[in-house]
């Protein structure tokens, strides 16, 4: 019977939990793998496999007990790096929901409202839309192993055991800032149009006061709403992908500010 020491069971129980905690932490932030309608068991099961796979591959590990504050501060850590990458594809998304609320405001479309069962909460229709037509685009061009690819290299980039410093989560909260400048930006041709119909519907309001804007002017921005934003669907698509990029290399740069 070979010995094995406590020290040699701790080297080797960190050598998979530690990963496992920044995997677990990515999969449980980023949106398309933490979604309700995948069963917990399978993206715990999908971390596991993750963790298997990619433990042989990793940088050499601190020689630092799991059982120890020390270690169980490492392992919050790294639990807290794959949140942050996660959050950072989480803030994409939450650009559509913030162009869909603005278009459904300026349509009149804001009192139509849908229970997302993803976030638990009530959300324009408009807004659960352009979500559905994102989510479609992040699969077109292989979103998903893009994240894995970059949940990958974030191991070289940061190796278990540096420390972040609080520059870093600095660095994405200013990130999260821009998120209503990204939502503006994807409604801004139906802002547009829809200004320019509610400038129209002002002027024939002020030249006919007996004009009825209650009954033609509704009916009128809203068809104009749904056209334009038709007419914009396809514009949209290579702004959303730069988005996307924008926010691969993110989460990598802010983990390149530490190294």
């Amino acid at each position: 019977m070979i010995p094995i020491s406590d020290v040699q069971i701790n080297a080797i129980v960190g050598y998979f939990v530690w990963p496992f905690a920044r995997i677990t932490g990515l999969l449980s932030a980023e949106p398309f793998f933490s979604s309700r309608s995948i069963p917990r068991r399978y993206r715990a099961g999908f971390a596991l496999v993750l963790t298997l796979v990619l433990a042989p591959l990793l940088p050499p590990l601190p020689a630092t007990p799991l059982v120890s504050p020390a270690g169980l501060a490492m392992l919050f850590e790294q639990l807290l790096i794959g949140l942050a990458m996660g959050f950072v594809m989480r803030l994409i998304l939450a650009a559509t929901d913030v162009a869909g609320t603005l278009i459904s405001s300026e349509m009149g479309l804001s009192f139509a409202m849908f229970f997302d069962p993803q976030s638990s909460t009530t959300e324009p229709v408009l807004s659960t839309l352009l979500g559905v037509f994102m989510t479609m685009l992040f699969l077109s061009f292989d979103g998903p192993r893009i994240v894995i690819a970059t949940l990958v290299d974030s191991f070289t980039v940061l190796p278990i055991g540096k420390s972040v410093p609080w520059v870093t989560w600095r660095h994405m909260a200013e990130w999260g800032g821009q998120v209503i400048g990204w939502g503006l930006w994807l409604s801004l041709p139906v802002m547009a149009a829809l200004l320019v119909t509610n400038l129209a519907i002002g002027v024939m309001t002020r030249a006919a006061p007996q004009f009825n804007v209650f009954s033609f002017g509704f009916p009128l921005t809203l068809s104009i709403g749904f056209v334009a934003l038709y007419l914009a669907l396809p514009l949209m698509a290579p702004q959303i992908e730069q988005l996307y990029q924008l926010g691969f290399s993110f989460m990598l740069g802010m983990l390149k500010t530490v190294s």
